[in-house]
Formats: C-alpha cells, structure tokens, sequence
C-alpha cells in the first residue's frame, strides 16, 4: 500500500493601489486598514477609523483612538503571521495583499489569531518591504507619541493640583 500527499498552495494577488495622504493620522489609518483586510477584525468598530482618506475629517479625540488602536494592534501580534517581511514577494511595491487557498508550510500562516480574546480568521497575508512598514506605522506612531505624550503630561499635571 502506498500514501502520496500532494499538497497544493495557491496564491492570489489581491493588491491595489493606495494613495495615501501625507499625515501621521491617514497613515496609521492606512496600517489599520492593512490589517483588517488581512484578518477578520471590526472590534470597536475599527473599520471606521480605516478610511484613510477621509482623515482629515476626524476630531482630536477621533485622531487620539486612531493612535490608540495603532498602539494595541501593533506589528508585532502579525509579523510571521499574517505580515511577512519579503523583498521577493513585495516585488516592485513596497507591500502587496495575497489571498491562499491552502497553507504554505515555508510561510507557516495562522488560520486565525486570538486578539483582545477574539478569535479572528485570517483572510490574507501582507508581504512588506521594511520600508513600508517604517513608512506606515513605526515613523507615523513615533511622531504622535510625541504629539500626544504632551498632552497626557498636562492632564496628569491637571489632576494632581
């Protein structure tokens, strides 16, 4: 008797062309659309805060929980997950989307993550070159660290007194 597997792994391509605006805010809004695209994920009604676009329209508060969420949903709970540094895959961009049918072994994609203690399925992967990550989260939340620690020095200041 003999056992042949023959596993199969298809990948699809399943990127588009973002133009996103020069702001801290849009890019980080950006980020949290990369992620809700590639997993299962709408807690707090996060997909309000993915229209980069229309970032300017946010009040204060508003760009404050942007930070907020980049800042919980940090790279790290996706890399060698569902975001995956590769110059080979990212090709001529600077990150693409693909969607698998089947695991990719080399890759050792999750079928879902635990975020918050929801389980959310994973739907794509990201495959990045390191600049779009420093691009689109590490220099964007670098900066509103700086905006808004200020801030939350004069509201500790505030209270004590």
């Amino acid at each position: 008797m003999a056992y042949l597997e023959r596993q199969q792994t298809q990948i699809r391509d399943t990127t588009s062309r973002a133009d996103v605006p020069n702001s801290d805010i849009a890019k980080i809004m950006y980020y949290l659309n990369c992620v809700c695209y590639c997993i299962d994920y709408n807690d707090n009604d996060i997909r309000r805060y993915t229209n980069y676009a229309r970032w300017a329209s946010l009040f204060d508060e508003e760009d404050r929980l942007v930070f907020v969420l980049g800042m919980t949903l940090s790279p790290d709970l996706f890399i060698g997950k569902v975001f995956f540094p590769s110059d080979a895959l990212s090709r001529d961009m600077t990150g693409r989307f693909y969607e698998i049918s089947q695991i990719n072994h080399q890759l050792v994609v999750v079928p879902s993550l635990v975020i918050g203690g929801r389980t959310c399925r994973v739907n794509r992967i990201l495959a990045y070159k390191q600049v779009w990550l420093q691009e689109n989260y590490i220099d964007p939340m670098r900066r509103l660290i700086q905006r808004f620690r200020p801030q939350q020095q004069a509201t500790r200041s505030c209270s004590i007194s």
